[in-house]
């Protein structure tokens, strides 16, 4: 039974596409994007691939092998090292369903995705707050001649493996003659994971992926008191129990997937927090802690603001209680912008499943030595939910990007309130840049923040499920 008594949710994971749960392994990860020129041939070359992509099922049969394989390497059963293993899962974007959805009553119920990335962040869609530089978007995700018909993701436990996946996939399309294709390639992205001992840190160094929403009927519920409740599937699962905005029947079991090309400028945040740290009496560790939340081991900056304690690099048991101080975790502390907890009644309504991974090269030490980024790296961010302007629309415009978020702050903060988030908030619009947070001796302050995330572009996609896409292979032309 759920929370409320009812029925627990009866999910088919089977026909869920794993990456939306429980997560595809994946130490490299290439996202294929194309257009569709042959519809009637793309719908025969879909029907191949379905038997390809990777469910909820298939998921979790490859997290087990992970598991199994970790115990044997712990009890001398096994070499240490990862294990052969591959995934793939696929997503259009509204202008590719619109070539193989044709029935207007089966339109999806969702303006921004139906605009796509570009318009809503120019603020196309009523409400928008996207503060994007455009200029710093890469040409292929905004050229009005490109048309991003649909993104195929395919993971593996090596780049060598990830590229044999998805040859072997592309092929299913491309095939070896022109006349016999039904896509065009448009490019490719590419990312892994980097070489730390977990392989779960992004190149500013922080743990990730912690605090996922645990759903209801699907994850185990959360053990302890000020943990985030457990949410319901229909926040990340279209027309799951209790989706606040129900789709059409068909896209049942499907998830809308935001993909973001993230630049992160390494170098210089370093040389940001060792500037403005030594001027208010912090470490440059303790000012990285509270502009993320979390120390880099992953521990909460709440529960142990002074000194890192690894012991707790993936608690989730806070709440940011008592909500009138930020003298341990800053209001616009990145985790707490993103997932407001206690600062915020509404527990779901913004929930999203983070799946991204990095990309680029390492910093080299020429760039450390002169503090400045010569070769691009970054966050490849992907986020599932089952309506984007409840999930990544109003996490990024109206949390991240407003200095008012977290909202009745501003009495204890002082003008301009909480401030913008340090990590992801852009700085393109009428607010101040900057941060209020507590200096080394608890005073409220703010200070001026460096733009070092970089948008360089993206796209909504809707990753449906394998019942849809079987009927969508089957309908004719």
């Amino acid at each position: 039974m759920t929370s409320n008594g009812a029925q627990k949710p009866n999910i088919n994971k089977d026909n869920i596409q794993g990456d939306i749960w429980p997560s595809l392994p994946k130490e490299n990860e290439l996202f294929l994007f194309f257009t569709i020129t042959d519809e009637k041939r793309f719908r025969r070359h879909l029907k191949t691939l379905i038997p390809q992509i990777t469910t909820a099922n298939g998921a979790l049969k490859s997290h087990e092998k992970i598991r199994k394989h970790k115990v044997e390497v712990a009890n001398g059963e096994a070499k240490p090292g990862l294990i052969p293993l591959t995934g793939v899962n696929f997503a259009l974007s509204a202008k590719g369903l619109k070539k193989l959805v044709k029935d207007e009553k089966d339109k999806l119920k969702a303006g921004n995705f139906l605009g796509g990335m570009l318009a809503d962040l120019q603020g196309g869609v009523a409400g928008g707050e996207g503060r994007d530089n455009l200029d710093d978007w890469e040409a292929k995700f905004k050229d009005p001649d490109i048309d991003i018909d649909g993104v195929i993701l395919v993971t593996g436990d090596s780049e060598r493996t990830a590229r044999a996946k998805l040859l072997e996939v592309k092929y299913l399309f491309v095939g070896f003659f022109n006349f016999t294709s039904s896509i065009k390639e448009l490019f490719i992205e590419d990312g892994r994971a980097r070489p730390d001992p977990n392989g779960q840190k992004e190149h500013f160094g922080y743990r990730e992926h912690i605090s996922q929403p645990q759903l209801e009927g699907l994850d185990p519920a959360p053990k302890g008191k000020t943990e985030p409740p457990i949410v319901p599937p229909g926040y990340i699962i279209t027309n799951a129990d209790q989706d606040p905005t129900p789709q059409p029947d068909w896209a049942t079991d499907g998830s809308f997937l935001v993909f973001r090309k993230l630049k992160q400028l390494v170098p210089e945040y370093n040389k940001w927090l060792d500037d403005t740290a030594s001027k208010h009496q912090l470490t440059s560790d303790q000012l990285s802690a509270r502009v993320m939340g979390r120390w880099k081991s992953g521990a909460p900056v709440c529960l142990t603001p002074w000194k890192d304690d690894p012991s707790l690099a993936e608690c989730n048991d806070f709440d940011f209680k008592p909500n009138d101080t930020q003298e341990k975790c800053p209001f616009a502390a990145h985790i707490r912008k993103a997932r407001p907890r206690s600062d915020l009644g509404d527990k779901y309504s913004s929930s999203l499943m983070r799946r991204g991974i990095p990309y680029g090269e390492e910093v080299t030490k020429e760039e450390h030595d002169q503090q400045t980024t010569k070769k691009e790296r970054g966050m490849i961010f992907v986020c599932y939910q089952s309506n984007i302007a409840n999930g990544f629309r109003r996490v990024q415009e109206q949390w991240c990007n407003k200095n008012s978020f977290p909202p009745g702050k501003k009495r204890i903060t002082g003008d301009p309130g909480p401030g913008s988030d340090p990590i992801c908030g852009q700085p393109n619009g009428p607010d101040a840049f900057v941060m209020g947070l507590c200096d080394g001796e608890n005073k409220n302050i703010h200070v001026d923040l460096k733009n070092c995330v970089i948008p360089k572009g993206g796209e909504y996609f809707f990753s449906p499920s394998i019942k849809a896409l079987t009927n969508i292979a089957k309908q004719p032309a």
